[in-house]
Order: structure tokens, then C-alpha cells, then sequence
């Protein structure tokens, strides 16, 4: 997890599978789903991709941070 700044932060991990609503992430020890609207361009999301830069709120709120 890397703190970008702006209220938001880097979630360091892969996408492994995607809804209209929400994106899962395998984040090593846990998977957790993801709204797109706390995700920065979260419209552009798929399965594969990495390094999500998410809400600081939503960081914190799911304890990431």
C-alpha cells in the first residue's frame, strides 16, 4: 500500500475478477471486492490489472492502511 496523497492511495494488487459494480482483488492473504467508484478511472478496470489507486476513505474504512 503506498500513500499517493490527494486522499487517495495505491492498492498493490492483481484484479482477478470484475462486475459492472465492483472489481475483486487477491491481495495475498485475502480477497476483497473493490466498488469501481471509489477507484480512480474505476470505469477502465479489468481482470489482469494491478496497482489500483483507491479512495484514502475506503482504504482506511476496509483497514488497508
Amino acid at each position: 500500500m503506498k500513500h499517493r496523497g490527494f486522499g487517495q492511495s495505491t492498492v498493490e494488487a492483481e484484479i482477478t475478477r470484475a462486475t459492472d459494480a465492483a472489481v475483486l482483488v487477491d491481495l495475498g492473504d485475502r480477497e476483497l471486492w473493490i466498488p469501481r467508484s471509489v477507484c480512480l478511472e474505476g470505469d477502465a478496470l479489468d481482470v489482469g490489472d494491478t496497482d489500483l489507486i483507491v479512495a484514502d476513505w475506503y482504504v482506511q474504512q476496509e483497514g488497508l492502511l
